[in-house]
């Protein structure tokens, strides 16, 4: 049994981390290494491929942030993302990109609310082994990104902040 932000969790059952309410800190002041790859290869990059070690990162990014942006800017979020998933793939780097991975549903017109997403992330999620925020403007006031970075703090992952 282990605390997770004041919930009582068990490590086989990490459905209550899911359904953590996060614990109310802003990520905004947190100490996370920052990297940045604005180019690859550079010296950050070469710490991302040894953090990541052949495993797999979890690449969160803001998106819809609860809606309280524009179409316009989450399609311009959407693009940044899928390029950086893109060129971190082609380098070498297995990432796995919940917003990547989702466009395509969205794409064929099957929308589905941020709560049902979630879950699904969390499933590939567990499977990662690393957390990696992608810094767009507003990152820190994204509801997805702060509970993503709640499930890396409570499983013991470690996070990494890249911008380029």
């Amino acid at each position: 049994m282990v605390d997770c932000f004041g919930l009582v969790c068990y490590p086989f059952a990490m459905e209550q981390v899911f359904w953590n309410t996060g614990n109310g800190h802003s990520y905004k002041q947190t100490d996370f290494p920052l990297l940045d790859l604005a180019e690859i290869p550079g010296p950050d990059f070469f710490r991302l491929v040894a953090e990541v070690n052949g495993g797999l990162l979890y690449l969160a990014s803001p998106y819809r942030s609860s809606w309280r942006i524009t179409d316009s800017q989450a399609r311009r979020r959407r693009e940044q993302v899928i390029d950086l998933t893109d060129r971190l793939l082609d380098a070498g780097v297995w990432a796995f990109s919940p917003i990547a991975y989702g466009s395509a549903f969205e794409d064929r017109g099957h929308e589905h609310d941020s709560r049902w997403w979630m879950r699904r992330d969390f499933e590939f999620f567990k499977h990662c082994d690393l957390l990696a925020v992608y810094c767009l403007k507003g990152w820190e006031d994204s509801p997805g990104v702060n509970k993503e970075i709640d499930w890396a703090l409570t499983t013991n992952k470690p996070v990494l902040l890249i911008e380029e």
